[in-house]
């Protein structure tokens, strides 16, 4: 009888402890999870935008932006219209490369002859200056997509950049608006992957 017993409290400790051991690494497994800010999915996401991106579009896509600065700036004097155009040329200028990195919470653009512009990735505003112009600055990252959003006293410009499924191709849809603009000026740019 006393073996018996024995044996049932020693089966009880042994599932105890056994039971007790998988439930720590679950545990553990669980608590790891929860630390990662980044959910796995997303990880993948920002991997594939990762890199640098080099401007490969077309003649194309620089006759529509300069067919959509002409239209916006329509509305001004013939005197004043070439100012006005020169002026949305250079706010529109067509960068050779930008490179996508991210931190914890954050995103970093780095574009070709511009301060990088960091913020965080769920919309937080953040100061962007760039030859003494203020801005105030937003980015959020969703499934394939970063949508910048810049805004100044003169107006606003979104940029949102577009990721293939490849990872080998970035567009970049530009849009500026300004109550000085007869309309926004829309284009897209092109731009492939070299890292």
């Amino acid at each position: 009888m006393r073996v018996w017993r024995d044996l049932v409290i020693g089966s009880l400790f042994f599932c105890a402890v056994v039971g007790g051991a998988i439930d720590g690494v679950a545990q553990t497994a669980a608590h790891d999870a929860a630390k990662s800010s980044v959910p796995a999915g997303l990880a993948d996401q920002r991997a594939r935008f990762s890199g640098t991106y080099r401007y490969a579009g077309s003649a194309q896509e620089e006759e529509a932006r300069s067919k959509a600065i002409d239209h916006a700036v329509e509305g001004f004097s013939f005197v004043t219209r070439s100012t006005a155009r020169s002026r949305v040329s250079a706010t529109t200028q067509i960068l050779g490369f930008y490179n996508f990195s991210f931190e914890p919470g954050k995103i970093v653009v780095r574009p070709e002859a511009r301060p990088e512009m960091v913020s965080g990735d769920k919309g937080e505003p953040a100061d962007y200056v760039y030859k003494g112009k203020r801005s105030t600055l937003t980015q959020v990252f969703a499934g394939d997509r970063i949508t910048q959003v810049f805004v100044s006293e003169d107006g606003r410009r979104e940029n949102e950049f577009t990721v293939s499924q490849d990872g080998k191709t970035v567009t970049l849809k530009v849009t500026l608006t300004s109550g000085k603009l007869s309309s926004p000026v829309a284009y897209s740019l092109s731009y492939k992957k070299v890292d």
